[in-house]
């Protein structure tokens, strides 16, 4: 029977290799296009980057035509179609990108206090924690690095999305450099201090337009601001800038936060809205983030999950 081969590249949504054992299933699509296919499976351990699978039946002329399901731990199953042709080395239709399983995550590996940039540091350094919320209490009079180490996995995810975001030229108009001290920050966006230049910054860049401010609530002691709200344009991975003041003392401030899109297209699977009726989750954040740049991963925030 005739036979072809795939060499087709396995990665994380950073770029990094597929670490642990990785499955591969060959699935002839029904129907006469997966004519003189047969079902198959191939397992490798990790890590592994680009892998060549070998001996796949087709038939003949036009070849057969395969869905292809890869799997690895913690990882959402990824699937593309793909036309294999006999005697020869087919190159896979799609790269397989595995998005995190969020509820996998149990930890993050973060970049240590010292090395964040100095905006960052300085947002921790002069923040004046509040509490809006039951889950913004243990933040209560944290300053510097021992507010960043409070943050615990989730809080620190969301922050780090939102300042690599923010620091983004290209995207946001590096808009990062107008943040201050923090106010509140959770697993889905963050209350700063900002500046006025803010204002005027996202109002006249291109890349940002008018948004809904309907859905952000002030916390205590703050009201909406008339200056309204501003995200990027981007078609996923929208950093938005909602202003408030803050009534006693007029400063401006902000909610800021991350959105994922409508969708995806990602292996036959939408991505769809994590929030519906639950939280945004930062570890699918980053996914969307890296996916805006898939390669040169110039949105990649700088941590690693820890399973």
């Amino acid at each position: 029977m005739p036979k072809g081969n795939l060499v087709v590249r396995l990665s994380d949504m950073t770029g990094a290799l597929a670490k642990d054992r990785v499955k591969l299933e060959f699935r002839p699509v029904q129907g006469s296009p997966g004519a003189g296919g047969e079902l198959m499976e191939v397992s490798i351990n990790g890590p592994v980057g680009e892998l060549t699978i070998t001996g796949i039946h087709c038939q003949t002329g036009f070849g057969t035509l395969y869905e292809v399901r890869a799997e690895t731990p913690h990882y959402r199953r990824y699937a593309f179609l793909q036309n294999i042709l006999e005697k020869k080395t087919n190159k896979a239709s799609d790269d397989v990108e595995f998005w995190v399983k969020p509820g996998d995550v149990k930890d993050i590996k973060a970049p240590a206090f010292d090395t964040l940039p100095k905006v960052v540091r300085d947002m921790c350094i002069n923040a004046t924690m509040i509490r809006d919320k039951e889950e913004d209490k243990d933040l209560l009079n944290l300053t510097g690095s021992a507010l960043y180490k409070a943050l615990g996995p989730m809080r620190k995810a969301c922050l780090l999305n939102i300042v690599t975001k923010a620091g983004d030229k290209k995207t946001a108009a590096a808009c990062l450099s107008e943040f201050r001290g923090l106010m509140i920050s959770r697993q889905d966006r963050c209350f700063a201090f900002v500046t006025t230049e803010l204002v005027g910054l996202l109002n006249n860049s291109s890349l940002f337009t008018s948004a809904n401010n309907a859905l952000h609530d002030p916390p205590p002691g703050f009201e909406k601001s008339t200056l309204g709200s501003f995200k990027s344009r981007d078609p996923h991975a929208n950093l938005q800038v909602t202003f408030l003041r803050e009534v006693q003392t007029n400063r401006l401030a902000a909610d800021i936060d991350i959105d994922e899109s409508s969708g995806i297209k990602h292996g036959f699977e939408v991505i769809k809205n994590a929030v519906l009726s639950h939280r945004t989750n930062p570890y699918l954040i980053r996914e969307f983030l890296n996916a805006a740049d898939f390669e040169g991963h110039s949105l990649s925030p700088d941590y690693q999950f820890v399973f």
